[in-house]
């Protein structure tokens, strides 16, 4: 079989409903018995660690992890395996190396430019809330250059998603409140190695609008909403402060240690282009990640409307002042529209959740 006939198997392919029509291998290097490769299908470039067969096999030579690493940066002095694989996510497969200290990141479907993981934690490894970057590998393809790897600090801990469950019936104070602070460190630390602007509220208005009617394009069912939304958006006045955030902000996305909490996983909004995700964007777009992730949260086992409203408080107070109530409202709003639509088409008994939330912010 192929590599074409393989691929459209694996989780990290996402064009799974568009025909094949050439498979050309651009970068490779052998590793081992296998060939760690970069190929093009249909003008898109994927990283993989193919057999004989076409087949790939990262996941299952673990082995060769660390190998591939030293494979692409040309140095032997990354740790050899054996790594525990930890899955493959939607556009990556990341592993822990055998002592702990290290996550390795391979990115699956690669973008040209400077990957936001990589850019962002190498500019802030002061920040107490992030996990420093030890190490990542890039290569010039037709010109232009691509983040293949990167090796991070492993941070043991529960993620902020599972623990919130564990406590949708008790307190969730000290750690909302904890949440709060290290999103605040980190886009301080953003602020301070990035350049920041001001803007005219009515230009993120106008993205929002954008964003609303590609939503519909997805999902008709929330053209009900659009007169409403645009409303709110259109009502928005005043200046916006613009900064590097996280951009996919979500309590999956944070490691729970003794003393704090770690943010991780900067890469933005996987479904969004590379270019998008690295431009400026209003640092409540994070907080409305964060609020919406711990509705979810209070509605995934039973109601516990009181537990978020708390919870959502104390996350709020833990951040400190907030620029603008309204415009936080009206990336919440914009968040919720984009989970209605991402559970019409994916996960339909859900769409419940979210579509509340709607209800709610434009009553």
């Amino acid at each position: 079989m192929s590599i074409g006939q393989h691929i459209i198997t694996e989780r990290f392919y996402g064009a799974k409903s568009h025909t094949i029509d050439n498979v050309d291998i651009v970068l490779s290097r052998e590793c081992g018995e296998n060939t760690l490769a970069v190929v093009r299908i249909n003008n898109a470039l994927y990283q993989l660690l193919v057999n004989d067969d076409g087949k790939d096999v990262l996941n299952d030579h673990v082995e060769e992890v660390g190998a591939s690493f030293g494979a692409w940066t040309g140095s032997s002095a990354f740790p050899i395996g054996p790594f525990t694989p930890l899955g493959t996510e939607q556009s990556n497969s990341s592993f822990i190396t055998a002592d702990n200290k290290a996550i390795v990141k391979y990115f699956r479907k690669l973008e040209s430019g400077q990957n936001p993981d990589v850019e962002l934690i190498s500019k802030i490894s002061s920040c107490p809330n992030i996990a420093p970057i030890l190490g990542f590998s890039s290569a010039e393809i037709s010109g232009a250059n691509y983040t293949l790897v990167m090796a991070q600090q492993y941070v043991p801990g529960l993620d902020g998603w599972s623990h919130a469950l564990t406590t949708t019936s008790g307190s969730f104070a000290e750690d909302a409140e904890k949440i709060g602070e290290a999103t605040r460190n980190v886009h301080t630390a953003l602020a301070s190695a990035f350049p920041t602007r001001v803007v005219p509220v009515e230009a993120l208005a106008d993205a929002l609008t954008t964003r609303l009617n590609e939503l519909i394009s997805q999902a008709p069912e929330i053209a009900r909403f659009k007169e409403a939304a645009i409303d709110l958006y259109q009502s928005l006045e005043g200046d916006a402060h613009i900064q590097r955030i996280h951009g996919d902000l979500h309590l999956g996305q944070l490691i729970k240690t003794p003393e704090r909490y770690i943010l991780i996983d900067f890469e933005g909004e996987p479904a969004r282009p590379l270019n998008q995700r690295r431009l400026p964007d209003s640092p409540l777009k994070d907080l409305a990640g964060i609020i919406r992730s711990i509705d979810y949260a209070a509605y995934f086992d039973g109601e516990h409307t009181q537990w978020a409203n708390e919870a959502t408080a104390l996350f709020l107070d833990g951040y400190g002042s907030i620029e603008d109530q309204e415009l936080l409202n009206a990336y919440i709003l914009d968040k919720a529209l984009y989970e209605v639509a991402y559970e019409i088409n994916n996960r339909p008994d859900w769409v419940k959740i979210p579509l509340e939330a709607v209800e709610r912010l434009l009553d």
